[in-house]
């Protein structure tokens, strides 16, 4: 998400000498595991996808020079409708309280002059984006 929903936004102010500050709320577990391999299908493997999302994460920051990563580690909640929304520690179970904390948290630390965020539709109806937009 970060390479195509904001990635030429990061890269250019990176290469302006901006400090970019990504924040990345989930694991990454739901989605498609190597191969293409589809989450409740033979062979996905939450736990090696969320693996396998963290080294593409790594490598984004690095290929658009993002000068701070900072991980939430909240459970990924799937697309809606399926039952992994529903999940104890599902980023779209937590309360909006407990996530917008931790947010402030690293907003006082970093003191951003803009935030980008997903709008209230999650850019097409992504339970944890909607959640982070929250």
């Amino acid at each position: 998400d970060e390479a195509t929903g904001t990635g030429g936004v990061l890269a250019r102010y990176a290469a302006e000498g901006i400090r970019t500050v990504l924040v990345t709320c989930t694991d990454g577990s739901c989605g498609d595991g190597p191969g293409g391999v589809k989450p409740g299908d033979p062979g996905h493997d939450p736990s090696a996808v969320a693996v396998m999302r963290r080294k593409e994460l790594e490598a984004s920051r690095d290929v658009l020079k993002i000068s701070d990563l900072e991980t939430l580690d909240y459970a990924d909640s799937g697309m809606m409708g399926w039952p992994s929304n529903d999940a104890p520690g599902s980023f779209w179970q937590t309360p909006v309280e407990e996530g917008a904390a931790r947010l402030a948290e690293l907003m006082r630390h970093y003191r951003p002059d803009v935030v980008v965020t997903y709008d209230e539709n999650g850019f097409y109806g992504h339970p944890d984006h909607i959640q982070a937009h929250r």
